[in-house]
């Protein structure tokens, strides 16, 4: 499907649901922390917001490779999203299809969005993936998009999801499919790969490996796992260098981060983009920066660290 035809059905999409989203709270103002917003990005152009009444509002943004792309939306997709406390999203397949991986103190549920036929798979029910208990979901305290991935190696695309529970352990998982319509969890899904991650405030990853977190001094760490199709944990998981501070300001400070994420990765591109980062400040301004060495972990940002061009605004 083209680009085109993907930028049409989004705009017929978004004449249609104009009525549904009608009193809603749609982006524009700027929110106390205890009832903002919560920022989900999906990767690949996908971003959405859960508003404080559990409204799901979608957004794309077109060029999101370089943060210079206007945004298509919102697009009301539904309430009841605020009963669920982790949500993770997952652009599939460079499409404008969408899953949503949902977590509380009753389980862990799948929701996919089938953008050409304008409708939520498996009727619009939340799809159980997960039990609370499952390898991986137990002590819940972080749910991490790490972006789609196509087949490698052998290995089908998926995907990709990291879990972190409350004594800091890192978890891999890779979806394959649609929840409730034959969906699964792939092979070596709740795998741990790491140990040490409870104390960062953020966590992002993308479909390469590269992992970022950010600590509650505003420095923000590389990681690259390399088998991010796999799932495999072996000596050589992570590249040297994983754990390096490449940046700091990106919490608390003169931006106040209240959330940082990962753009995708697209290796069609003339040049390959993947460092691409999302972030809202505590003004409620989107921002969008690039990390140009997301493979060797270099200190080298498209803007100073900290800072990012700021592209949009009433997103807390």
């Amino acid at each position: 499907m083209t680009t085109t035809t993907r930028r049409t059905l989004l705009k017929l999409s978004a004449v249609a649901g104009a009525g549904a989203a009608t009193g809603l709270a749609l982006p524009g103002t700027a929110r106390a922390a205890r009832t903002k917003n919560l920022v989900v990005v999906g990767e690949n152009g996908n971003l959405n917001i859960v508003t404080p009444g559990g409204a799901l509002l979608m957004y794309y943004q077109e060029q999101w490779q370089t943060g210079s792309g206007g945004f298509l939306g919102p697009f009301s997709r539904g309430s009841g999203f605020d009963a669920f406390g982790s949500i993770a999203s997952c652009g599939v397949a460079y499409t404008y299809d969408n899953l949503y991986v949902c977590a509380n103190s009753s389980g862990v549920y799948g929701y996919y969005w089938r953008n050409g036929l304008q409708a939520w798979a498996y009727g619009g029910a939340p799809a159980p993936i997960a039990g609370t208990t499952s390898l991986g979901w137990a002590n819940l305290s972080k749910l991490i998009s790490g972006g789609y991935i196509t087949p490698e190696l052998g290995y089908p695309g998926g995907s990709i999801f990291y879990t972190i529970d409350s004594s800091g352990r890192l978890f891999w998982h890779k979806y394959l499919g649609v929840p409730g319509e034959g969906g699964s969890w792939a092979a070596n899904s709740g795998t741990q790969i790491g140990v040490g991650w409870e104390g960062f405030r953020y966590v992002t990853g993308s479909p390469s490996g590269a992992i970022y977190g950010v600590d509650s001094s505003g420095n923000i760490r590389w990681y690259r796992y390399q088998y991010p199709y796999s799932g495999v944990n072996v000596s050589d998981s992570w590249v040297a260098g994983s754990g390096n501070v490449i940046g700091s300001g990106w919490y608390g400070g003169t931006y106040g981060y209240q959330t940082v994420q990962a753009a995708g990765v697209d290796f069609s591109a003339t040049v390959g983009a993947d460092g691409g980062m999302y972030m809202v400040d505590k003004n409620g301004n989107l921002r969008w920066n690039e990390h140009l060495d997301w493979y060797g972990g270099a200190a080298e940002w498209r803007y100073p660290t900290g800072g990012g061009l700021i592209i949009g605004n009433g997103w807390m």
